[in-house]
């Protein structure tokens, strides 16, 4: 199984480069396939609207090989520090998705490359494991139909609403745990 793993840090050491070295130490049978916010290039989205003729954003950036890797992967990862909610390139990545899908048609139905993968959704800052349900509710939308912004109705592989005191704090161990539980 392939494993397409969003760092939504803009940082490459620190906490992001421990919980790429943590899965990297666990010799999971998976192929991990990382996609390192902090190494990409991506701007906003523009609005143009040439996605919907071509299926494919014009923007020359790193957005187009992100979505092939995250179409390739059959399960989805994002581990993200909390800036302010989520990291601007991030940010970047999901308006994109939306634009892309949107405009050509595909999102909210059967034919989105995306609909059904298995996704984790990880949320931390300095001193714990933070609530991932504004990326979840966000998110959502690129892997299921009928979706909606009050309440996370996707089954993402991991929901444990309690993750502080289960892991004492501790995001590694948390990613960790369901990592190893696939």
């Amino acid at each position: 199984m392939k494993i397409a793993v969003i760092l939504g840090s803009h940082r490459r050491e620190g906490k992001n480069k421990e919980i790429e070295d943590m899965l990297i130490g666990l010799n999971l049978e998976h192929e991990l396939d990382f996609i390192r916010m902090a190494d990409t290039h991506i701007f906003g989205c523009t609005t143009c609207y040439e996605c919907a003729k071509t299926n494919k954003c014009v923007l020359d950036d790193d957005f187009e090989a992100i979505y092939k890797k995250l179409i390739a992967a059959d399960m989805i990862f994002i581990i993200t520090p909390v800036y302010a909610i989520i990291p601007s390139r991030l940010t970047a990545l999901f308006e994109r998705l939306t634009s892309l899908l949107f405009a050509s048609g595909l999102l909210n139905t059967e034919n989105n490359p995306l609909l059904g993968k298995k996704v984790a959704v990880f949320s931390y800052c300095s001193s714990q494991i933070c609530d991932e349900k504004d990326i979840k509710y966000i998110f959502q939308k690129f892997v299921m139909t009928g979706y909606s912004f009050d309440a996370v109705n996707y089954r993402y592989i991991n929901d444990c609403p309690n993750a502080n005191e289960k892991y004492n704090y501790n995001i590694c161990e948390y990613i960790k745990n369901v990592a190893l539980a696939l």
